[in-house]
């Protein structure tokens, strides 16, 4: 370490007689996946390694349709060896089968469906609790209107109410979410090195916490637009006669 290994040779255990000479340093490279540890790789001339134990990797760009592109391969590689194996695939295909994103899929995928699951539930619980307090408040509120609260005021006190329990429950289940993400593991999974988490979010992401705080936010507000509509528009005359 520290030195200059170009010159130097370097061999390996599975064949500790054939010892190879470095001739160039490139810059670290994870191979398959963003995530996984850094490791030593070495590049080899194709015509120094065995036929068996590598495959050729080429980019292409291309205007024309994908279909096009294969079949001009195909035709060029055909020519050189019929025996070849060959694959193409677009970018975001490549992107899309990735074992990075595979192995993530699922477990996203079901807590997508989870998250999905609790938000229609805030949606219903917030929408009855506030319909049901609005109800019970009418005679309250038509006092309200008689002594001349202004309809903005009306609504302002559904709303805090509202956010009074959401924000009570978001200091809930950010502690909870801290609590139980202790217990997620952190180190890659499969032979890529995935973790269970996106790709530069980790469990403890403040940024993640924030837009989950603020969407659940919006929602609590959206499920209590119909009750604090229905409170501005309460008649006082009505109301005083609510029993």
């Amino acid at each position: 370490p520290g030195a200059n290994p170009i010159g130097s040779r370097i061999a390996f255990v599975d064949s500790p007689a054939a010892w190879k000479e470095i001739v160039g340093v490139v810059s670290d490279f994870r191979q398959r996946n963003p995530e996984e540890d850094l490791r030593p790789l070495a590049y080899f001339p194709v015509a120094q390694t065995l036929p068996g134990r590598w495959s050729i990797a080429i980019r292409v760009r291309a205007a024309s349709d994908m279909g096009n592109v294969a079949a001009a391969f195909g035709k060029q590689l055909g020519s050189l060896d019929p025996q070849l194996y060959w694959a193409m695939g677009s970018m975001p295909q490549q992107i899309h089968d990735s074992e990075s994103l595979t192995l993530r899929r699922p477990i996203i995928t079901l807590l997508a469906s989870f998250g999905g699951l609790a938000m229609m539930l805030v949606v219903v619980g917030v929408f009855g609790v506030t319909s049901y307090s609005v109800a019970e408040r009418t005679r309250e509120i038509g006092i309200r209107v008689a002594l001349g609260a202004a309809r903005q005021e009306i609504a302002g006190l559904v709303f805090r109410e509202s956010l009074r329990v959401a924000f009570a429950g978001l200091a809930a289940g950010t502690f909870c979410a801290f609590a139980i993400t202790r217990f997620f593991p952190t180190e890659g999974i499969g032979w890529s090195g995935s973790g269970i988490f996106l790709y530069g979010v980790s469990r403890t992401d403040s940024l993640t916490y924030l837009a989950a705080a603020a969407l659940l936010t919006n929602v609590v507000l959206a499920a209590s637009w119909a009750p604090a509509r229905r409170a501005m528009h309460v008649d006082p005359m009505v109301a005083l006669r609510y029993d």
